[in-house]
């Protein structure tokens, strides 16, 4: 059975470095939808078009590692409940396992600082590098944590964080 781990949550909450950690521990491969929507960024314009491109190619992939019974980390936002509970329930459909991790970053002035960082170089998908803009862009979605979904809070140290996430797997 393939082991899904994904990691969730808003911009600069600390998915990427989170994701990236475990991966190297558990030698398992990273896909970051970052990744994919820079790729495009450069070919296609639209916002919305890149984020459909990004989701068609995940769950594309999913289905040969499903199939393949293999492992595999993904770090995209699924800001959405309902999207990650959908997104849950193809999985099982399948013969998968999902495990999702959702990040979150309780201090703001880091919060502030990490996406302060991006608008010194910012990639296609960092769109919104303002903690108060952020704020305004998520105003409105339902961000609720799952039943069962760890809660990473990433101020504290990754070597903590690890310890939380492999005590959960």
């Amino acid at each position: 059975m393939s082991s899904i781990i994904l990691f969730r949550g808003k911009a600069g909450t600390g998915k990427t470095t989170l994701s990236n950690e475990l991966g190297k521990r558990l030698k398992t491969a990273v896909l970051h939808k970052d990744d994919i929507y820079d790729a495009v960024a450069k070919d296609v314009f639209a916002h919305e078009a890149r984020n459909q491109i990004c989701f068609d190619f995940l769950y594309r992939f999913l289905q040969t590692v499903i199939a393949t019974e293999a492992d595999v980390i993904l770090d995209y936002g699924f800001n959405h409940s309902d999207d990650v509970l959908k997104f849950k329930h193809w999985v099982e459909e399948r013969g998968g396992k999902l495990r999702t991790l959702h990040c979150i970053c309780s201090d703001e002035s880091t919060w502030a600082q990490r996406l302060a960082e991006r608008s010194k170089a910012p990639k296609a998908n960092q769109l919104i590098t303002d903690l108060d803009k952020l704020k305004e862009h998520y105003k409105h979605v339902r961000l609720e944590f799952l039943e069962g979904e760890l809660v990473l809070d990433t101020v504290l140290p990754i070597d903590l964080l690890m310890d939380q996430v492999f005590k959960s797997l």
